[in-house]
């Protein structure tokens, strides 16, 4: 608004205010009236030949009640400490001298230095307030840079930290919680430097640091001062602006150090319904032993780039197994794990880009340009993995179905479902199609079972059989999804169909829009998922492809990652750690979660293993299609921690050299322990307990298929029960009642039963049952304990998870 224009509105508001009622009062103070005198703004700063209103209020306190302003307000008269600034009646600020009319704001040749006290006086009350301004050139730009002196030192733990001496050594990034000062540099018109008045003695027309508005474009990541003095707050990176009388400075980026690496501990449920902070309490990473109802404590530990302890969220805390251990959150890091049924499985905590550590844009700090990946961001990180064993007995259904019924030439409709304990028929369901695959969720919730004209769902609580149609992105409404269930994630939401004939892949969400995608994907017969539900990965003829799970987006430029390497892919295998997966086909390969462009291949032979299975942390096993030998790949990497006890007085407890980025973590696949095998023909299933840290075959190819009357396992190793064979890592053979040929088969939570069907022309179509809870643990000392006929060819045998 121009002078001219204010003055007018001015005269308006007057002759409108005289229109009004007038009110007379006496100045005469009362005895307990006191007056003060609020002028706004305090402080202030002005450019050269600028201006800006002020206002001075006169306010009453009755008997130390609250003030409050006088009606009307009286005259007031401004004044100002330095000539070079001027002040009109109603209180308008010049930076240099107003002309007669104050329309005119001329700055003067020379500038004051420092503040300029401006007062305002109520002469009637003898009551006065002021204000300060600075006067300073116009800056025509600024630029930024940071002291590395003001890095709160204090606040990071121990003495050996490379700390820089000047803002050319800055760190590349700010641990959370402490500051770091930007310093605004601005110049005039003509490219000289404006003061600070930081610097003593004081130049005229300099600059305070709260001159400036300084902000930050994501206060997530960092606040900032009055003063500019910018706190970490989350990792990520910002910029940093400082303002000055309308111009605006160059951004500076700040960036909050990104986690490094987590290390779990855990520790004795307490009577306070906290953590323990004292180290009678100890944490451990080593593995727990637990009962039905037990409770632990389990603290993620983070650290961040510059080794310094970071709190962020949200974490993800991951079991293999979530109907036996299940999680609630107690503090920001810290959950109670609850034992809910017998069995193994194994925890870690993750922090994955998408919610946590994401990736963030190329950027320039006072450190100089860089991105975020050679700082530390978008790298999925894993905690080292604590196992757990529920001791106790789960009994549970055992679902049974096929191709056939026992005849052998009529499509079987139906699916039985057996008592684990009685082994008597508890449910007959039929099916509309003849399935070709079986998978039950993790959850137990549902069963699905693929055909060639339909995908079926089968609800484990009313056991009633539907066809799901799922709307196929792109697709028509009558389209099908048709083919074999492959796999259910962990979490039990997403499901992959494979339909080799057509070359055809769905994707299924199972919830929210209940849709699937469909692919166009030559003979993909293998799926592994992330134990966290991040990602996933199918293979077969053609490679491994890699998708996100919650979009089914295929990872950029990663379709397929490894044409030609490790074709005719038949069994895929995520590493409970989250560092690799293995692919087996034409060759084993070892690829990193989050480097799948690169994969390696192993060392040896081409392997192609009948299936890859997860015996804990670190092994990777499985069974060879050609030789027919147990390879057994021991796997280390820098992400994980061997048992120890941790015993610091601080909480969460400090564990440097646990887990870390993936990206930046060192994995490596020994060369494999080989057991001869006697099994006669060549696997198509190997079923692997956790709890006895077993594998057993439970199927076997048709073709050319030999009856044995043993069941071939292999001890990954002996555990306390001692109910495994005694020499570990070895094969061992489980004795059947006569020469059997397995189908199909599954093994209780608990590891006690193992359940396995098959058929042949002397004795039928059989459901076998192996107690593996007895005996001295030497091969063959185990034998079936059950066996009932069933009704159907039993293709496929699956435990439900209890």
């Amino acid at each position: 608004m121009n002078r001219l224009s204010t003055l007018i509105l001015i005269g308006l508001a007057g002759l409108l205010a005289s229109c009004g009622s007038s009110v007379s009062s006496s100045t005469k103070p009362g005895l307990n009236d006191v007056y003060s005198m609020v002028v706004s703004p305090t402080q202030f700063t002005l450019n050269a030949g600028d201006w800006s209103s002020i206002t001075a209020t006169v306010d009453l306190s009755y008997l130390n009640e609250t003030p409050k302003p006088i009606a009307p307000q009286p005259t007031i008269k401004f004044y100002s400490s330095d000539a070079r600034v001027t002040v009109s009646p109603a209180g308008e600020v010049c930076a240099g001298q107003w002309n007669t009319e104050y329309q005119v704001c001329t700055p003067t040749a020379t500038l004051p230095t420092g503040y300029v006290t401006i007062t305002a006086y109520d002469a009637s009350r003898n009551v006065t307030g002021s204000t300060l301004v600075s006067i300073h050139p116009r800056a025509a730009g600024i630029t930024l840079n940071a002291s590395a002196t003001s890095l709160n030192k204090s606040l990071w733990p121990g003495s050996a930290q490379p700390w820089p001496s000047n803002t050319t050594g800055l760190l590349n990034c700010v641990s959370q919680n402490n500051q770091v000062q930007y310093v605004a540099n601005p110049v005039d018109a003509n490219s000289n430097g404006i003061g600070s008045c930081s610097v003593l003695p004081q130049a005229a027309g300099c600059i305070y640091a709260n001159d400036y508005t300084w902000t930050v474009t994501d206060t997530n990541v960092a606040t900032v001062s009055d003063f500019g003095y910018v706190v970490a707050r989350n990792p990520g990176v910002t910029n940093v602006y400082a303002t000055l009388n309308g111009t605006r400075s160059a951004p500076l980026a700040f960036v909050t150090c990104p986690p490094s690496s987590i290390v779990l501990t855990s520790s004795a449920v307490t009577g306070s319904g906290l953590p323990p902070v004292s180290s009678s309490y100890p944490y451990t990473t080593g593995d727990l032993t637990l009962i039905k109802g037990d409770q632990e404590y389990l603290t993620a530990t983070m650290l961040d780039t510059n080794n310094n302890p970071l709190i962020t969220s949200p974490l993800n805390y991951i079991t293999s197994n979530p109907l036996t251990g299940s999680f609630s959150t107690t503090l920001q890091l810290t959950s109670t794990l609850t034992a809910n049924t017998a069995g193994r499985f194994s925890v870690i905590v993750s922090c994955e880009p998408g919610n946590c550590n994401n990736s963030v844009a190329d950027f320039v700090s006072p450190a100089g340009p860089s991105t975020g990946k050679a700082i530390g961001f978008g790298y999925p990180i894993y905690s080292n993995v604590i196992g757990a064993t529920v001791q106790g007995f789960t009994g549970s259904t055992v679902l049974v179905t096929g191709t056939t019924l026992t005849n052998g030439t009529t499509p079987a409709h139906i699916l039985l479902a057996y008592d684990s304990e009685a082994l008597t028929v508890t449910q007959t369901v039929g099916l509309a199609n003849t399935p070709n695959s079986m998978v039950v969720a993790p959850n137990g919730a549902k069963a699905y079972l693929g055909s060639s004209a339909g995908l079926m769902v089968l609800d484990l609580a009313s056991y009633q059989s539907t066809i799901q149609n799922f709307s196929i992105v792109g697709g028509l409404s009558t389209d099908e999804i048709t083919g074999a269930v492959l796999g259910v994630s962990p979490d039990s939401r997403f499901v992959l169909v494979s339909d080799v004939p057509n070359s055809l892949v769905f994707l299924i969400d199972t919830t929210g829009t209940k849709s699937a995608t469909r692919y166009s994907i030559p003979g993909i017969n293998a799926v592994t998922f992330a134990a966290d539900d991040s990602d996933f990965w199918i293979g077969g003829t053609s490679g491994v492809y890699t998708f996100q799970a919650d979009t089914f987006v295929p990872i950029s430029s990663i379709n397929p990652p490894d044409a030609g390497l490790s074709t005719n892919v038949n069994a895929l295998a995520w590493m409970p750690d989250g560092q690799s997966y293995f692919a087996s086909g034409s060759q084993l390969f070892n690829y990193s979660t989050c480097d799948n462009q690169n994969p390696k291949p192993l060392a040896g032979t081409p392997i192609n293993l009948d299936a890859t299975a997860i015996g804990g942390v670190p092994h990777a096993i499985g069974l060879s299609l050609s030789d027919k030998l147990w390879y057994d790949y021991a796997v280390t990497t820098t992400a994980q921690v061997g048992d120890q006890t941790v015993t610091q007085l601080t909480f969460p407890p400090l564990v440097s050299g646990g887990a870390g980025d993936v990206c930046l973590s060192t994995v490596t696949v020994n060369s494999p322990t080989t057991t001869a095998s006697t099994l006669q023909s060549t696997a198509s299933q190997v079923t692997f307990s956790p709890a006895l840290e077993q594998e057993f075959v439970t199927g076997v190819s048709p073709t050319n298929a030999i009856a044995e009357s043993v069941i071939h396992g292999y001890s990954l190793a002996v555990p306390a029960t001692a109910t495994v064979p005694a020499v570990p890592a070895a094969e061992f053979t489980l004795t059947a009642a006569y020469p059997i040929i397995p189908l199909s088969g599954g093994v209780l939570n608990d590891g006690r039963k193992l359940y396995i069907g098959t058929n042949d022309t002397t004795n039928g179509a059989v459901l076998h049952r192996f107690d593996l809870s007895t005996g001295t643990g030497t091969a063959g000392t185990r034998t079936e304990d059950a066996s009932t006929s069933v009704a159907v060819v039993p293709n496929f045998v699956a435990v439900v998870p209890k």
